[in-house]
């Protein structure tokens, strides 16, 4: 069973940790957008993509008893450059200097901490998020993007990149394709303004589920009604991403062990994804999925 799951931030995070014991191989495509913060700083660089969730995702996957993989999440507290740089992109940084070669740094991150699957950035160049306003008016980088009050009018890159070529055949040869949770804006969307990863979504054989939110973002997206937010990415993006959506009512209603619900959390809890993801899986006898339960 091949698994992509497409997306940034603390969202992709929660899906990979979900499904990271689950009997699939796993393949994340991370958006490399973020701006701010110790990957904002490292940024500078004008060859640096951003490794933040990148660094995030491999933390995950990773072997937690490996001291890598602890020391990857250390953040510096010092009253230096180093304050507040997590030792974990400060080494990912190290290795593409090293390497020259954006997958490759990753690739030998991911053998250093213990990662069995596969993470791969969005584009192996560096590339940033603009959008242009209602009004006309055009911010640049994702941390103005967030800042937004209402919900753009059009969003784009900022110069053509090639998108990362393994992760256009992963998405090809994918049973199943998972997008979000995260902010819609900056995490979920900017993949899919590559041109390759736009034609591999719209060829592939795989289902393609975008998980919703369970609670408001707090940004730009949240100035247009909850059932109409979907809608307008589908119309700035200029096609369909998905096959099945599933709302936080979806999720209630696909869910009806007995067990313990996390109190007013903002995130999925994990126990809950993983079940409904395998809900959504190809019966192991080869029969078809079972997608009569799409919900939209």
């Amino acid at each position: 069973m091949k698994i992509v799951c497409i997306g940034g931030g603390h969202g992709l995070s929660q899906v990979l940790d979900a499904l990271k014991n689950m009997p699939c191989e796993l393949t994340a495509i991370v958006t490399t957008t973020d701006n701010g913060g110790s990957t904002g700083r490292l940024r500078q660089d004008p060859s640096q993509i951003a490794f933040g969730d990148i660094r995030r995702c491999a933390e995950t996957l990773g072997n937690p008893e490996n001291m890598l993989t602890i020391l990857s999440e250390q953040r510096f507290e010092q009253n230096n450059d180093l304050n507040g740089h997590s030792f974990g992109n400060i080494l990912l940084s190290a290795l593409s200097q090293v390497t020259h070669n954006t997958s490759d740094a990753i690739k030998i991150f991911c053998a250093m901490l213990g990662v069995k699957h596969t993470i791969l950035p969005m584009a192996n160049g560096p590339v940033d998020l603009v959008a242009t306003s209602e009004s006309g008016e055009r911010v640049f980088g994702e941390c103005h993007v967030d800042a937004l009050s209402t919900f753009p009018k059009h969003l784009s890159l900022s110069k053509a990149v090639v998108a990362n070529q393994q992760a256009v055949e992963a998405i090809l040869h994918a049973d199943l394709i998972l997008l979000g949770p995260g902010s819609l804006l900056t995490s979920v969307m900017p993949p899919l303004l590559l041109s390759d990863i736009r034609d591999a979504l719209c060829r592939t054989s795989g289902c393609r589920i975008f998980i919703e939110n369970l609670v408001p973002e707090h940004s730009a997206v949240d100035s247009i009604p909850a059932n109409e937010q979907v809608t307008k990415a589908v119309e700035i993006l200029g096609y369909k991403f998905f096959d099945v959506c599933l709302t936080p009512d979806a999720f209630e209603a696909m869910d009806l062990r007995s067990i313990e619900k996390e109190q007013h959390s903002s995130t999925h809890n994990k126990s809950q994804l993983k079940h409904i993801i395998e809900q959504l899986l190809p019966y192991q006898d080869d029969t078809q999925p079972n997608y009569s339960i799409k919900v939209h």
